[in-house]
């Protein structure tokens, strides 16, 4: 993109201060973007070494936790088998008997029966079971205890031996560093399928197997960690991410610079086009006035029709002249964001269009237009900018001179009133718009491309004007075209809401 736009610029033409903008905007942008770039890959490898740094503390201590906790747990064991055994040899040295057999079984709930054996007499096995209602949650194992004068074969449950001793893993190890704490994860499995470090999506485990008689069980640690996540959890993904995302913004950045230049250099050449276009405006009146003005000087004995003539020539000069200076005016304003304040006074619409159409129907005529006036007694008066809605009605009627073709040189302006707006209509019946156009027309510098755009004078900013004129005003403007028919401007003006419906009365049509 950027050697795109350095390549456009150098095939430029050097003109003005153009070179240097690029330079202040560009510059920076390029400094952004390599320094963005320098970080991002110094985070990545910090970020990579890191990662390694961490998984090896991570499967460590998840190793540590895992073989500790285990060793923890087969003493455990090892001490409640050790304690079921001394309980009995202390039974055994009284006389033997089921009740102390049950009594032995109930101090030990993870034995489920037993039978003793007396090594003098097999014959006088005592037996003992469980007591009633007592539940146990896995398959029972058999074990056998030998004694001094006999031997127990018991049954036992493992998962309650398991319970019996869980309480050792509460025991786990902890990691102390700076200050900080962090504890693995300990839990108990069964039938483990592997042994060892494992690495999962969000951290490191380490599974250890206990020693028989519990050796279906497995102690598992684990330690999370964020470096060694996977997906949208992954510190080095994220960082790649948040660097690629500003990237992105440093160009966008950059493109939207670009592009404002490209737009500020656009408004350039139309501002230039404007100045020529005005020039040309103007001269052309000026030039009618002084030339009227010098005859009238010398030619003191004129015929008086003559000298009508000469004389309406130059007042219609100065009205097109004086039409043109409001519009630079109101272009000068618009172009420094300062709008001119509006006088808003009671006004008649039928008066004031009746009062522009005679005041320019010298400089109509003289382009070869007819207007006819559609006006209603309908409308009642309003709170209006006499002068700025005169002056867009007039830059519709000038719209319509400009882009109307030779045959049908006629313009209506029509005057209704809705129950919810005034309306004053403009139509021609010249060359149209054509449907892309229609959304652009009111934008500023804005014209239409015709085969001969060029023969039509213009800076494309009396639309823009009138758009302003019947906004200041609450208003709206539509506008209805098709090539080769005309186009119609409609100017939607508020009725005050204290105003009641009238009747549309019957349009009369005048012709001036």
């Amino acid at each position: 993109m950027f050697r795109s736009f350095l390549a456009k610029w150098k095939s430029s033409p050097r003109s003005g201060d153009r070179p240097d903008h690029v330079s202040s905007i560009l510059v920076p942008f390029l400094i952004v973007t390599v320094a963005l770039g320098v970080l991002a890959a110094r985070s990545y490898i910090l970020s990579e070494r890191t990662e390694r740094g961490v998984d090896t503390l991570a499967m460590q201590y998840a190793g540590y936790a895992a073989q500790i906790s285990a060793s923890r747990i087969d003493a455990a064991v090892s001490s409640e088998l050790f304690h079921a055994t001394e309980e009995w040899q202390k039974l055994e040295r009284r006389s033997p008997s089921s009740v102390e057999l049950q009594k032995w079984i109930g101090d030990n709930d993870w034995i489920i029966s037993a039978l003793y054996v007396p090594d003098a007499d097999p014959a006088s096995a005592i037996y003992a079971s469980e007591l009633p209602g007592k539940a146990h949650a896995g398959a029972p194992l058999p074990r056998e205890l030998y004694s001094s004068s006999g031997i127990v074969r018991y049954t036992y449950d493992p998962a309650l031996l398991l319970a019996r001793v869980r309480p050792a893993l509460a025991q786990q190890p902890l990691v102390h560093a700076q200050g900080f704490t962090q504890e693995a994860q300990v839990s108990v499995i069964q039938n483990a399928t592997t042994t060892g470090a494992v690495k999962t999506d969000n951290g490191y485990a380490f599974i250890a197997p206990l020693a028989a008689p519990l050796s279906s069980y497995a102690i598992r640690g684990f330690v999370e960690t964020g470096y060694a996540s996977s997906g949208w959890e992954s510190a080095r993904l994220i960082s790649i991410v948040l660097s690629a995302f500003a990237l992105l913004l440093t160009g966008l950045g950059a493109y939207l610079a670009m592009r404002g230049l490209a737009h500020e250099a656009d408004t350039m050449k139309l501002r230039g086009a404007l100045v020529a276009n005005v020039s040309h405006e103007l001269r052309t009146p000026l030039s009618m006035i002084r030339l009227g003005a010098e005859t009238l000087k010398r030619g003191a004995r004129l015929p008086e029709k003559q000298r009508l003539e000469i004389e309406d020539s130059i007042l219609r000069e100065v009205l097109h002249l004086s039409h043109l200076v409001e519009n630079v005016l109101d272009v000068a304003r618009m172009q420094n964001s300062s709008a001119k304040a509006l006088a808003f006074t009671p006004v008649y619409p039928r008066d004031l269009l009746t009062s522009l159409i005679t005041t320019y129907e010298s400089w109509i005529r003289s382009r070869g237009f007819d207007v006819k006036l559609h006006l209603t007694d309908a409308v009642e008066e309003q709170s209006w900018d006499r002068d700025a809605v005169s002056r867009a009605v007039l830059n519709l009627i000038d719209n319509a001179i400009k882009y109307s073709g030779d045959e049908n040189k006629l313009i209506d302006v029509v005057l209704r009133q809705t129950e919810e707006s005034v309306v004053i209509e403009v139509k021609d019946r010249g060359i149209g718009i054509d449907a892309g156009d229609l959304a652009h027309i009111f934008e500023p510098y804005y014209r239409a491309q015709f085969s001969d755009t060029q023969t039509r004078r213009g800076a494309g900013l009396g639309l823009t004007l009138v758009q302003q004129i019947i906004a200041s005003h609450g208003g709206t403007i539509e506008v209805e075209s098709k090539p080769g028919t005309g186009s119609t401007f409609r100017l939607l003006f508020p009725r005050p809401q204290s105003h009641t419906t009238t009747s549309l009365a019957q349009l009369t049509p005048q012709t001036l």
